[in-house]
């Protein structure tokens, strides 16, 4: 394994994780072991804390100290991390944030690495799906354990899984994907397709239906089998892919048949979601093979926001956030000076139809001064792919005209 320019994929998970690291010579993702020689790769998603000392576990061991050595257990990391939460442990308090640093500084040591900062070139932490304070916790964590920001990377499972299917041969993805994801005795469906009739080809992964299956192997087996025919209908796919916990070929025989079908290529293993994050962070740090492809995933922004403005005399028009980006990369500061007006007009226009609206935000209570002498700090943040938070500070205008301290927010919604 290189020691350093490593590259990780990381899947976090709120039962348990997984992590894996680019193997240049075979250009591969490569997943660690828990133990050496073993071939277990997930480890829980827990901590644990020795009490009365500053000693953390992670994972197998922390519930093995916990259970063993008195330790203090923490097994609702995910969750702290996901509501933004901080709980309190031996007496003190601990942020999701710091919680999830000490969980990814023990991990990442399973490849060696003592020296973030050094060792790592780029690394993607995927996860089912992103809120607010997930991706504050994550880029806190980042932060901590000193990966800077244009190396580490976060992603949701659709967008890994994207990048799964498309680092693999082109015969696996020349038509649609099909996943299958087991998690005891449910299943759910997503499909992946690309559309050549764009520039780039944009991928979007669809989600389908989600189906309980019998305990009983021959009821299983059936019901597995109409699931499968339900949602591929009439679609031509070259691939599937089966994941999770409660898939086991011994009951699937007529499931499994028909998989493949129509010389269908069919997979199954757990690590799909990880090695896609290993796969992404390479992508984005070294290869850029898929830059002729764009992912449309449900976590993009589809709206350009931007103002019409004067700029050095000149009447233009200044882009702010531009569609096509996920919600939590798309943000904007900008500092500008007011024309005779006493509120702002953002220009928002749609990436799927172009259409252009006008979106007016008012300033009450604004400072009365002489035109062109009140200067405003701007921050616009998306907290989700359809909601984004607006900013506004009152800066004044040097020692003439001392900044009010007022601060208006505003919820622009689409």
């Amino acid at each position: 394994m290189e020691q350093r320019n490593l590259i990780i994929g990381f899947e976090l998970n709120p039962k348990e994780s997984q992590i894996c690291y680019f193997d240049r010579a075979v250009k591969d993702a490569v997943l660690a072991e828990t133990k050496a020689g073993s071939s277990q790769y997930a480890f829980p998603t827990v901590l644990s804390k020795s009490l009365g000392k500053n000693e953390w576990h992670f994972g197998l061991e922390a519930e093995y100290f916990a259970e063993h050595q008195n330790g203090i257990l923490i097994d609702q990391l995910y969750d702290l991390c996901a509501n933004g939460n901080s709980t309190i442990i031996d007496g003190q308090e601990y942020g999701a944030g710091l919680l999830l640093a000490i969980y990814l500084k023990n991990a990442i040591r399973m490849l060696g690495v003592t020296e973030p900062e050094k060792q790592i070139s780029g690394m993607m932490i995927t996860v089912p799906s992103l809120t607010r304070s997930l991706v504050d916790a994550i880029r806190f964590a980042y932060e901590k354990i000193g990966i800077p920001r244009t190396r580490c990377f976060l992603q949701d499972y659709d967008e890994s899984f994207y990048y799964y299917a498309l680092y693999q041969k082109p015969e696996i993805w020349g038509r649609r994907v099909a996943l299958f994801s087991f998690n005891q005795n449910e299943v759910t469906f997503s499909s992946l397709q690309l559309d050549n009739r764009t520039k780039p080809v944009t991928a979007m992964v669809t989600s389908g239906k989600v189906k309980k299956l019998s305990s009983d192997t021959k009821k299983r087996d059936d019901d597995f089998y109409r699931l499968i025919e339900d949602s591929f209908g009439n679609d031509i796919y070259s691939s599937v892919f089966l994941i999770g916990e409660g898939f086991d070929k011994n009951w699937a025989v007529r499931s499994v048949a028909l998989l493949c079908r129509n010389r269908r290529h069919v997979f199954y293993g757990n690590n799909l979601y990880a090695k896609g994050a290993c796969f992404a962070a390479y992508e984005k740090v070294e290869e850029r093979k898929l830059k002729g492809y764009l992912f449309v995933g449900n976590a993009i922004v589809k709206h350009n926001i931007g103002m019409d403005m004067s700029i050095n005399g000149s009447p233009a028009h200044y882009a702010m956030i531009g569609a096509g980006v996920n919600w939590y990369e798309a943000s904007k500061n900008c500092e500008l000076i007011l024309d005779n007006t006493n509120e702002l007009t953002f220009v928002v226009s749609s990436m799927e139809d172009g259409k252009r609206e006008r979106y007016t935000m008012p300033l009450p209570e604004l400072p009365v001064r002489p035109n062109k002498t009140t200067r405003l700090h701007l921050h616009l943040e998306y907290d989700s792919p359809k909601r984004c938070q607006i900013t506004v500070e009152d800066l004044g205008f040097g020692e003439m005209f001392p900044s009010s301290g007022r601060v208006w927010n505003e919820t622009m919604e689409g």
